[in-house]
């Protein structure tokens, strides 16, 4: 399933997104003219009733847990019983571009280059709260192409602040003792841009289009594209693939996640989530 939205609701004040059509999910390759509105995935395709109840942000321009993507994220949950928590960020809001590392202050350390490279976030996205002018555009958050014209080259990078997991881990006497076992989600689209065209002469004359933009089902692990887990603040990133466990020998309390691409075009990636 997948919800879409009005983009001019979603972008009023107060944040009030209205859910326009909920249809199947298209087959990878299948494309949509998406002008004016903007997808909400569920994970895995995942259906459940849409009703006239049903909403994408409370009445304070958050996600509250009962909202559609509160649900997509509890519906994935449910399908691996091995896991009692999930982590998720739909990157919204400006809150939850909020919780991307937005400077350079954090990177993430490739060591199978020689010498080891430090490689610094590359992206597109929004802006986060408390700055002038805040917001964030649905789906649009975009890990950069690769930079070839620099050695090393320079990989599009996402990386999130920490995740405390500690008070979600809790042992018999309320002490959190993290988790050594994880599973990564994620969901990328790509976008194209038609161009718009008014002509009274030469070969396109009397043609009058305007700019269409068409999302696009996606491999969801394309070549170039690597996700990454720390957990023990970026000594160590594990690249691990989509929807498959991963542990480690000690327990954390603290995660941190990272994408990376090393294509030469633009990764869109609308959500993300840890299981644990």
């Amino acid at each position: 399933m997948r919800i879409l939205a009005d983009l001019r609701s979603h972008l009023s004040e107060p944040n009030a997104p209205e859910i326009v059509q909920v249809q199947r999910v298209p087959v990878e390759g299948g494309t949509e003219i998406i002008n004016g509105k903007y997808a909400i995935p569920m994970p895995m395709g995942l259906d459940f009733p849409i009703d006239t109840s049903s909403y994408i942000l409370d009445a304070l321009g958050d996600i509250d847990g009962g909202d559609v993507v509160s649900e997509g994220y509890a519906h994935l949950l449910a399908l691996y019983p091995m896991f009692s928590n999930i982590y998720f960020n739909p990157l919204l809001t400006s809150d939850h571009v909020a919780e991307l590392v937005l400077d350079q202050t954090y990177y993430l350390t490739d060591r199978t280059l020689t010498p080891p490279a430090e490689f610094y976030p590359r992206l597109q996205t929004g802006r986060e709260e408390g700055v002038p002018d805040d917001g964030q555009m649905p789906t649009h958050t975009a890990l950069m192409p690769s930079n070839g014209t620099v050695s090393p080259a320079r990989p599009g990078i996402i990386i999130t602040d920490e995740v405390d997991i500690g008070p979600y881990t809790l042992d018999c006497d309320s002490n959190p003792v993290g988790a050594d076992e994880f599973m990564i989600y994620w969901k990328i689209y790509g976008f194209t841009v038609s161009h718009d065209v008014a002509a009274d002469e030469g070969a396109q004359a009397g043609i009058n289009t305007p700019a269409y933009r068409y999302l696009t089902e996606v491999d969801q692990e394309p070549s170039g594209f690597t996700a990454y887990i720390t957990t023990d603040d970026g000594a160590n990133w594990c690249p691990v693939d989509r929807l498959t466990p991963v542990a480690f020998c000690d327990k954390s309390t603290t995660v941190r996640l990272a994408f990376r691409n090393d294509s030469v075009s633009k990764v869109f990636i609308a959500s993300y989530a840890l299981l644990f």
